[in-house]
């Protein structure tokens, strides 16, 4: 009788170790998105976690990934770097966390990009674009353009056009400061230097009348403006209202269409440059645009802007690391490093040695309220 005591007992304790084994196997692959979801730019950050859930949602239609699904696990960053950073150490601290999609803001990224790096955890930014990035070192990538490469295509489009005095505003941190320094040295390049140059506070910044003054005495035709949405509209709101019109250019935070909301008619006539655009049509844009739209239908979202795309194919980067090398960190990052070729919604995706990629990019203009294909040869 004992002896059969034992027996059972042994074979309960088998069931229950492999009724845990079961269950551990089909855990979810927790994927972090740390962005500002709070703050002067959360509207960044809720555009580019859309994105991230429908990729999710397609994937895990599919069946996820060998029979697990993906759980994206959302932090906000505030566009703080010393809130980033904490949450970094959060994230590296967490093993269940195999991967991570951020920072929105240049200062974000680098400032979390030691921690990720030291816990040897994955992150693809799906925003920022300082070319300090480029040497954040071995564990972060982006899919967004180095501004090495985005301003100085944007500084030359503005030649192109037949600006000669150009002027250049920017936010003062490591996403605008690069910008700065970028746009300076492709000016240089042509024989040429700033006309006026202003920095500015990102999200406290509400007054520009001073940098309007200077930048009309100086005769400034074009500036190319280095923000976000906000301070955009800002700018032109009010240098409209001191009679100044220049050719305003937006650069990397110029494709959004909250400036068409925020600066109304104002918004007439600025230029952004692209990854993506909702009219190209190829079919990887045109079908993305249409699960989009009708995934968030219910929410009133009626527009398509670049945050979501970027951050859709981030996530869909990182779902195939984990199919193809496991649900490690070690393994995802190996296939990051090897990434070649990837088809994604911005365009093909490869990552250099550094985590950069070179997507081709598009000028768009504002046009009757909305965003529209701008050739500067017919300016």
């Amino acid at each position: 009788m004992k002896q059969v005591r034992v027996v059972v007992v042994v074979g309960l304790i088998l069931m229950v170790a492999l009724s845990a084994c079961s269950r551990g196997s089909t855990k979810t692959l927790k994927i972090a998105y740390v962005g500002p979801l709070s703050g002067a730019v959360a509207g960044i950050g809720q555009r580019s976690l859309r994105g991230i859930r429908l990729a999710a949602d397609e994937i895990n239609a599919a069946g996820g990934i060998n029979g697990r699904l993906i759980e994206i696990v959302p932090y906000d960053d505030r566009a703080d770097p010393k809130e980033a950073a904490s949450v970094a150490n959060l994230l590296a601290s967490n093993a269940e966390i195999l991967a991570v999609i951020g920072h929105n803001n240049s200062s974000c990224t680098l400032a979390a990009a030691p921690i990720y790096n030291a816990a040897k955890l994955p992150d693809i930014s799906s925003d920022s674009s300082s070319p300090k990035i480029t040497d954040a070192g071995p564990y972060i990538f982006r899919v967004r353009n180095s501004d090495t490469y985005t301003v100085a295509y944007n500084v030359e489009k503005m030649w192109e056009a037949g600006y000669r005095k150009i002027g250049i505003l920017y936010e003062n941190n490591d996403f605008g400061r690069g910008g700065f320094e970028v746009g300076t040295a492709t000016l240089k390049s042509l024989g040429s230097a700033p006309a006026a140059a202003e920095a500015f506070l990102l999200g406290e910044t509400k007054d520009f009348s001073t940098a309007i003054t200077n930048s009309k005495k100086a005769g400034v035709e074009a500036i190319l403006l280095y923000g976000n949405q906000t301070e955009i509209a800002l700018f032109v709101k009010q240098a409209h209202l001191m009679d100044y019109k220049p050719s305003v250019w937006g650069a990397t935070g110029g494709f959004n269409p909250e400036i068409v909301l925020l600066a109304g008619p104002d918004a007439e006539g600025i230029i952004a440059s692209t990854v993506f655009y909702p009219e190209d049509p190829r079919p990887e844009v045109q079908n993305y645009v249409k699960k989009f739209l009708a995934k968030y239908k219910s929410e009133g979202i009626t527009e398509v802007d670049t945050f979501g795309p970027t951050a859709y194919d981030a996530l869909r980067i990182h779902a195939e690391a984990i199919k193809k090398n496991g649900a490690t960190r070690e393994g995802i990052n190996k296939y990051l490093t090897t990434l070649k070729d990837f088809p994604g919604v911005i365009g093909t995706i490869t990552f250099d040695q550094n985590g950069d990629v070179q997507i081709p990019l598009k000028l768009l203009i504002i046009k009757g309220g909305q965003f529209v294909p701008w050739d500067v040869t017919k300016k």
